[in-house]
């Protein structure tokens, strides 16, 4: 059976003519020809499926296989806001698909979703950092100096931290822990610039300066209360001798040590400072105290040198050092009081200053000074007391 393209076409000389006979032989062919086009496989030009088999037929039509996935779906019952999802291979079921939902699932970017979602722009800033580092640098939260309120937790308080100005602390229990290790003596250090000037430490062990410490890097010199308990325990190292110092307290000093430090006995607080005669005042030795003299009465020619409870008397009298016992004529010194016989050319007011001289021109006389054969002046302040028969005699007395 001829065909082009898959369009049929009878065979030749099986038409008719009209007012001829119809030959057997070529009508029989278009019989046979018709036959086996009606049994064959059509062709899909000429609406066929170009098989014989269902198999073949959807290999020359494309199409696809009996699909069990597709029957699960043609079995769900459906409705409004629902949508189909797997269960297992080949397998669906439904679930609620809100009108909310659907808003996210039209949206084409990751940013819009978070819109809809109602995600602020701050906040997705900090969504899309790729981990926690990032997170913190767009949180503020990667320095402390950024950290302006709130309570750091104590787990965040680790390694170095400088640049502390001020640490308050309120409590009324331990308020700050040095944690060392096993064999560690941590210590708080106390600087000037770039300077350690001292430092509060505890250090383990029971030698000369172990214990608590406070200690003065300037000097060397450290305070401390030795691990051995005794009333010892309270020791200074002075650095300027490489001696460990035992301080004294009530509770370790003894008179003995004083007496051994000094090399004497101190005097005991009951001695007593005792007012004798012609004094009041006095007391224990423990405070100070003051002793005063008692008022003396008048020196008359009967009064002796005598004291009472609470005043005293002296005898009239002289001694050597108040009257002059000189013999020489060439004396030049006399005591305060001596009164001389002096001639001066110049007159001399009462009470006015005066140098008298010793006269060299004979041992009788003293002189003025500037006097003609005035020679040694004599010591000290003379002063006039007058002169005697208006002559030029001055009665001079040594006053200083």
């Amino acid at each position: 059976m001829p065909r082009t393209g898959g369009v049929y076409s009878p065979p030749a000389g099986t038409k008719g003519v009209p007012n001829t006979t119809i030959q057997s032989v070529p009508y029989n062919a278009l019989i046979d020809d018709l036959t086996a086009d009606a049994n064959a496989a059509r062709p899909i030009t000429a609406g066929g499926t170009g098989a014989t088999s269902a198999s073949a037929a959807r290999a020359a039509l494309g199409a696809q296989a009996a699909s069990a996935a597709l029957a699960s779906i043609a079995g769900l019952a459906t409705g409004a806001d629902k949508m189909i999802y797997t269960t297992a291979a080949d397998a669906y079921t439904t679930t609620a698909l809100t009108p909310f939902a659907r808003t996210l699932l039209d949206d084409a970017t990751a940013g819009a979703a978070l819109t809809t979602l109602g995600v602020s722009a701050f906040a997705q800033t900090v969504l899309d950092d790729g981990d926690a580092a990032a997170a913190r640098a767009t949180l503020g939260a990667n320095n402390a100096s950024n950290l302006t309120t709130g309570t750091i937790p104590s787990a965040r308080i680790d390694g170095a931290y400088v640049d502390f100005t001020q640490i308050a602390v309120t409590t009324d229990g331990e308020a700050i822990k040095l944690v060392g290790s096993a064999t560690g003596d941590p210590y708080v250090g106390f600087w000037k610039a770039a300077a350690r000037q001292g430092y509060f430490q505890h250090r383990d062990g029971t030698a000369n300066g172990d214990g608590l410490r406070v200690a003065n890097d300037v000097t060397g010199d450290y305070l401390y209360l030795s691990n051995v308990n005794s009333t010892d325990a309270l020791k200074f190292y002075d650095s300027s001798v490489a001696a460990h110092n035992t301080v004294w307290h009530s509770g370790n000093l003894a008179a003995a040590d004083v007496n051994a430090l000094y090399g004497y006995t101190p005097a005991s607080n009951a001695v007593q400072v005792i007012a004798g005669s012609g004094l009041t005042g006095g007391g224990a030795i423990s405070a100070n105290r003051t002793l005063t003299l008692g008022t003396p009465s008048d020196i008359t020619n009967s009064t002796t040198n005598s004291v009472s409870g609470t005043s005293h008397t002296h005898a009239l009298g002289f001694v050597a050092a108040e009257v002059s016992t000189a013999t020489s004529s060439s004396t030049t010194s006399f005591p305060l009081g001596h009164v001389i016989s002096c001639y001066s050319a110049a007159g001399i007011a009462r009470r006015a200053p005066m140098a008298p001289c010793l006269y060299s021109a004979d041992t009788m006389q003293y002189v003025a000074s500037g006097t003609s054969g005035a020679g040694t002046s004599l010591s000290g302040t003379w002063r006039s007391c007058g002169v005697v028969g208006g002559t030029g005699r001055y009665i001079l007395q040594r006053v200083a």
